[in-house]
């Protein structure tokens, strides 16, 4: 690592402003070391470390991961801007995602929406998936590759978007895979206008999901088949 050089009382000359100058004014040696240590480089590209509180007053921009042992309070909110509108209607895979997500599709989704298997490493990472339009009327799975090992629990929450019939639930099959999409099945998962789907990330190889689905019409009645062990 490159190092700045240590200034002491005997490499540090006084010396006198000039001509009203600011800017040569006698520094203390300890004083400069206090602050910049023996460590500080402004061009190391090597990780830096501050052993104390650090305060920062005006804007601060981070162009790379940001790891908090401690609890992180924001006064004023935080907005999450990780968004992803879908723009046709194919499958989506969806396994690289590494933080918190939100994947919305305002077109008839037909394929396949394949979420990422659940580690240790992204435990509480959630990823939410909403319907703004009808998808299709056939079967749309929402869930996880059958050649991994992440299941879910939850549970489902049906209802009819052509009235106001009354919410149906089913839980979620033990070592459920996906969920079953289809617009206007009445006994599916949703995947009308206005389902939403959230998944979090719990431990590896599980994540709870908390399901509302809406159909298009009819009287609900979510049963096994809304779900299924085998993946996509």
């Amino acid at each position: 690592m490159a190092r700045t050089a240590k200034i002491t009382n005997a490499n540090v000359a006084p010396s006198f402003n000039k001509g009203g100058l600011v800017g040569n004014t006698p520094v203390r040696a300890q004083d400069f070391n206090d602050l910049a240590g023996d460590y500080i480089s402004s061009s190391d590209a090597n990780a830096q470390s501050v052993a104390s509180a650090l305060t920062v007053t005006g804007a601060a921009s981070l162009s790379s991961t940001l790891a908090v042992t401690g609890i992180a309070t924001f006064t004023a909110g935080s907005i999450n801007n990780n968004v992803i509108t879908q723009s046709g209607t194919g499958a989506e895979d969806l396994t690289a995602v590494a933080a918190d997500t939100v994947w919305v599709a305002a077109t008839t989704q037909a394929g396949a929406i394949t979420l990422p298997q659940a580690t240790a490493a992204n435990a509480g990472m959630v990823i939410k998936i909403l319907a703004a339009a009808d998808w299709a009327t056939s079967e749309v799975k929402l869930g996880f590759a059958n050649g991994g090992s992440t299941v879910m629990f939850g549970m489902l929450n049906v209802a009819a978007n052509n009235a106001a019939d009354a919410v149906e639930t089913f839980p979620i099959t033990n070592n459920s895979k996906i969920l079953s999409l289809d617009a206007d099945d009445v006994t599916g998962a949703g995947g009308a206008k206005g389902s939403q789907y959230t998944f979090t990330y719990i431990s590896a190889n599980l994540v709870h999901c908390e399901a509302f689905g809406k159909v298009t019409t009819g009287t609900v009645a979510p049963d096994a088949a809304s779900t299924s062990a085998t993946g996509i």
